[in-house]
């Protein structure tokens, strides 16, 4: 195959997490009184960790952002696993690349990204696992993709990043990195805001065609 290292953004790529993220903001919102969100809206607010997500729920509110994050946490752990599952088609593409490293690179924070990958037995698959708080900065920023380079070996060169958001494509580009965009996920063409993956896949095993040949056939 042309790459030996696959980076993998978690929300929107390897799992789908819509649900219960969307609950436990509800939850947060009924609390103070406030109405709850669709899926699609919250949805649209993912991405970027947290307290961006719940601050971008609760804008114009005037509430206390430390403390809406705290129950959001207390809400997401109660929920974090109701309806959360990988997208159908990546466990068998996991089984399938077992030859390759593979790494984890998200902005949600570790600890749930380590529970639920444990929960849904996908944490053994992995080399490697960032989380959003795991090192300095979060996507697009480098710091979790050079730190990833760093403790598997692989060079920029021969590593791949595929991700569903806007922030999967520029930290790809920024450290020399191959970028799939999954258009199969929660980030529409119209959330990449002009940004230009090298290659698209709508669905997870489209990804098997370009490790081994660096395009997509069809």
């Amino acid at each position: 195959m042309l790459f030996d290292l696959v980076i993998f953004d978690l929300d929107g790529t390897l799992i789908d997490t819509r649900f219960d993220m969307t609950t436990a903001i509800n939850e947060v919102l009924s609390s103070y009184g406030l109405p709850e969100k669709g899926v699609e809206e919250v949805t649209g607010y993912v991405g970027d960790g947290i307290r961006v997500l719940v601050e971008r729920c609760v804008v114009g509110s005037g509430i206390d952002i430390t403390e809406a994050v705290s129950r959001f946490k207390d809400s997401y752990w109660n929920h974090m696993l109701d309806r959360t599952e990988p997208y159908p088609g990546v466990t068998a593409l996991l089984d399938r690349i077992g030859g390759i490293k593979k790494a984890v690179l998200t902005n949600k924070a570790y600890s749930f990204t380590k529970a639920i990958m444990d929960r849904l037995g996908l944490t053994e698959r992995f080399e490697c696992i960032v989380g959003g708080d795991s090192v300095g900065r979060k996507k697009p920023y480098t710091d979790g993709v050079r730190y990833i380079l760093q403790k598997t070996g692989v060079t920029a060169a021969r590593a791949i990043m595929v991700g569903d958001g806007k922030n999967d494509i520029v930290v790809a580009k920024k450290t020399g990195l191959v970028s799939v965009w999954a258009g199969y996920g929660f980030c529409g063409r119209e959330r990449l805001a002009g940004e230009k993956p090298n290659f698209e896949i709508m669905e997870p095993s489209g990804l098997i065609d370009i490790l081994e040949s660096g395009v997509i056939k069809g």
